[in-house]
C-alpha cells in the first residue's frame, strides 16, 4: 500500500458559537397575581473540536473547506426553561497534527493518537436568567445576562508524518526504490533527483502478526536544516519516527562522502537524530560496480560494531537480513520508549497575563478597557437593560476602573472600548 502525504500545512479559521440569552421574565397566572423572576439560562455555544482518525495521513482536505463555525446555543424562556444547548463542530486530522495559533504562532497542542481531541474554540457559555439575581431585597430583578461570544481562533496545522521506520539519504540514493521492494508500495521512481518530493508510507511485514510504517522521506541535501531543497519540510518528519535508516548509495562517486553529509543535516537539525538506532544501507548491489567496491564500503561504514548490509532491490539480495535487522532495531526502541518517563498525550500551554487583572490603555478614537474578567462581564451585559446596565457600571466603580479612567482623562462623549462593546462614558453624574 502506498500513501501520498500531499499536504503538510494548513491555515484555518475556527469558530465557536455565541451562548444564549439568559431570559429576563415573570410569572404571570391567574392565580398568582404576584409571580416571580421565572427567566431561563441560555443555551452553551458549540464548541470546534479536533479529532484524530487513524486512518488518514493528510491535510489536503482543508483546501476546500478552510472555515468551521458552530451553532449558538438557544435563548432562554419563561417558566425557567432554559435553551438548548449547541452541538458541537468536529474536525477530522491525521495523528501527528501540531496545532499553533496564526500569525504568531503560539503553541496550542499537538495530536498524536487515534481519537484523541482537541478543543480549538470554546463555544460561548449560555447567559443566566433573572431568576438567578433575586434576592430578599431585590426580589423582581429585570437584570438577565447575554450569552458570551464563542472564541474565534485563527490555527496553524502541521503534519508531522508519524512512522515506524523512516529512510533517509541524499537525492536517488535509492529510498524509494527500497520502499517498492520492502512492502507493496509503488512510489515514482526515476533515475534523477528529487523523485520523491513529499514522503510516501509503506506497510512492511515483520512476521506473521507484526507490521511496521516505513516513510520514504525526500532526500537530503548539504543545507537542508536551512531550509535549503525544503529541508524543513523533509526534516519534520524524520522527527517523528521511532527508527531511521541511513539510505547509502553504492552508485554514487563518493559515497561515504556523500552520507556524511546527510548524517551532518540530520546532527544540525537535532542532535539527538543521530542518536537513535540507525542501521545503514548500502544499495544497488546488483550493479557490478558497486559489488566491487562493497568490501572497502562495508569497512569504512562499520561504526560501533554495527556494519552496514548490502541490498538490491531489483535482485532481492539483503533484504531478508535487512528486516531482521529492522524488527530488532524497532524491539529496542520500543524498550527505549517504554523506560522514558511518559509525557502527556497532548500538551497544551495557555498564558493570559490579564486572567484577573485588568489595564486601560489610551487608543486615538478613547480608551480600551483590557482584562478576562471585565470583558467576560461586558460581553454578558445588556446595556439596552437598564438595570443590566446600573449593575455594569457598579462593577467598573468596585474595580476602580470608573476611577482609572477619569484620572487618564476620560469624560462625557468619550469612547471607551471592552472586548467587543464600544461604550460612550457618560457626565459625572
Amino acid at each position: 500500500m502506498l500513501v501520498r502525504v500531499f499536504a503538510d500545512r494548513a491555515r484555518i479559521l475556527v469558530s465557536g458559537g455565541a451562548g444564549g440569552d439568559g431570559a429576563s421574565s415573570f410569572r404571570r397566572e391567574a392565580h398568582v397575581p404576584r409571580g416571580g423572576p421565572d427567566g431561563g439560562d441560555g443555551g452553551r455555544g458549540g464548541s470546534v473540536i479536533l479529532v484524530v482518525e487513524a486512518g488518514m495521513t493528510t491535510l489536503g482536505d482543508f483546501k476546500r473547506t478552510r472555515t468551521f463555525r458552530a451553532a449558538g446555543g438557544g435563548r432562554g424562556m419563561g417558566r425557567r426553561a432554559h435553551g438548548k444547548n449547541a452541538t458541537d463542530v468536529t474536525i477530522r486530522v491525521p495523528p501527528g497534527t501540531v496545532v499553533r495559533t496564526h500569525p504568531d504562532g503560539e503553541f496550542i497542542g499537538e495530536l498524536m493518537e487515534a481519537d484523541a481531541r482537541l478543543v480549538v474554540a470554546h463555544g460561548g457559555r449560555g447567559g443566566r436568567g433573572n431568576v438567578h439575581f433575586a434576592s430578599a431585597t431585590h426580589r423582581a430583578p429585570k437584570h438577565a445576562e447575554k450569552g458570551t461570544p464563542g472564541e474565534e481562533v485563527r490555527v496553524e496545522l502541521e503534519l508531522k508524518l508519524i512512522a515506524d521506520i523512516g529512510l533517509v539519504g541524499a537525492p536517488n540514493a535509492g529510498k524509494s526504490t527500497l520502499l517498492a521492494a520492502l512492502t507493496e508500495a509503488r512510489p515514482e521512481v526515476g533515475a534523477y533527483p528529487f523523485t520523491t518530493i513529499t514522503p510516501n508510507l509503506g506497510v512492511m511485514s515483520l512476521d506473521e502478526e507484526r507490521t511496521a510504517v516505513i516513510a520514504d522521506v525526500p532526500g537530503l541535501i548539504e543545507g537542508a536544516h536551512e531550509g535549503r531543497g525544503l529541508g524543513h519540510h523533509f526534516l519534520r518528519h524524520v522527527e517523528r519516527t521511532r527508527v531511521i535508516v541511513g539510505v547509502v548509495d553504492g552508485a554514487a562517486r563518493e559515497p561515504v562522502e556523500e552520507w556524511h553529509a546527510v548524517a551532518d543535516e540530520l546532527r544540525l537539525h537535532d542532535p539527538a537524530l543521530v542518536e537513535r538506532p540507525m542501521p545503514l544501507v548500502v544499495t544497488k548491489l546488483d550493479l557490478p560496480e558497486v559489488r566491487d567496491r562493497w568490501p572497502e564500503l562495508r569497512q569504512t561504514l562499520t561504526t560501533s560494531g554495527l556494519g552496514p548490509i548490502g541490498v538490491s532491490a531489483h535482485d532481492g539480495t539483503g533484504l531478508e537480513p535487512l528486516r531482521a535487522v529492522l524488527a530488532d532495531a524497532l524491539a529496542h526502541a520500543t524498550i527505549a520508549e517504554e523506560n522514558r518517563p511518559a509525557d502527556e498525550e497532548m500538551r497544551v500551554h495557555r498564558f493570559d497575563p490579564l486572567a484577573e487583572g485588568w489595564e486601560v490603555v489610551a487608543e486615538r478614537d478613547g480608551f480600551r478597557v483590557r482584562g478576562h474578567r471585565i470583558e467576560l462581564h461586558a460581553a454578558r451585559t445588556d446595556f439596552e437593560n437598564e438595570e443590566s446596565r446600573d449593575r455594569f457600571w457598579r462593577l467598573l466603580e468596585r474595580l476602580g476602573i470608573d476611577l482609572e479612567l477619569r484620572r487618564q482623562g476620560a469624560g462625557a462623549g468619550t469612547t471607551v472600548h471592552i472586548g467587543p462593546i464600544e461604550l460612550e462614558w457618560g457626565d459625572d453624574d
